[in-house]
């Protein structure tokens, strides 16, 4: 039953034109999660720049002010940047993890162990990405719109929680894809490996 189930996902890890696809797919995820991340929190700091520096000539001068939107849009700057860069560093597996325990596992165990945690992930990332589409969903029934910038509905802002978490969820899912077809002995040394790598190079 097991053998006839993962039958589909033994042709895709075996096809090449499946393989290819699932690569490009890759590299235009992790663009879009790095380059929302940087935006995000370059946009963020240069209005908090800005605004201070407007506040502190509004102290000398009363008729400059700072800007009024700036706040609302500096914190969901540094929030969709947050987010985004969370879900780039599952590609990159800079997340904390311990593999002091899971090195001393046999083989087998240590396979499964790293599957579970990464399953238990991304059920809780998806149930996550849920919960954003549904806060989206309630906020557009709602018609709020934004403090600061009136005229714009407030959910646009939120789409973040939705995007950012099936963004993550997909990171796992292709973190349980490898782990899958990783022979048992191998896991615990390759995942150490992939943790070193990606902490010590830099895209």
């Amino acid at each position: 039953m097991l053998r006839f189930l993962g039958a589909p996902f033994v042709w895709a890890h075996l096809n090449p034109s499946v393989q290819k696809f699932f690569k490009v797919l890759d590299t235009i995820i992790a663009q879009i999660n790095k380059n929302i991340a940087v935006f995000g929190l370059v946009a963020g700091v240069v209005i908090v720049a800005i605004n201070v520096c407007l506040r502190f000539v509004s102290s000398f001068y009363p008729s400059v002010h700072s800007l009024a939107w700036g706040e609302e849009v500096s914190s969901y700057c540094f929030i969709w940047s947050a987010l985004f860069g969370s879900a780039y560093g599952f590609r990159k597996g800079v997340h904390i993890s311990v593999m002091v325990l899971v090195e001393k596992f046999p083989p087998k165990w240590a396979k499964a162990s790293v599957l579970l945690s990464h399953i238990l992930s991304a059920l809780f990332l998806a149930f996550m990405a849920w919960a954003g589409i549904v806060t989206c969903e309630l906020y557009y029934d709602l018609g709020r719109y934004s403090e600061a910038l009136h005229e714009v509905p407030l959910w646009i802002f939120l789409l973040c929680l939705p995007l950012a978490f099936i963004g993550a969820t997909y990171r796992v899912c292709e973190k349980i894809y490898e782990v899958s077809f990783t022979p048992a002995e191998l896991v615990a040394k390759k995942t150490q490996d992939e943790i070193i790598h990606d902490t010590a190079i830099k895209e």
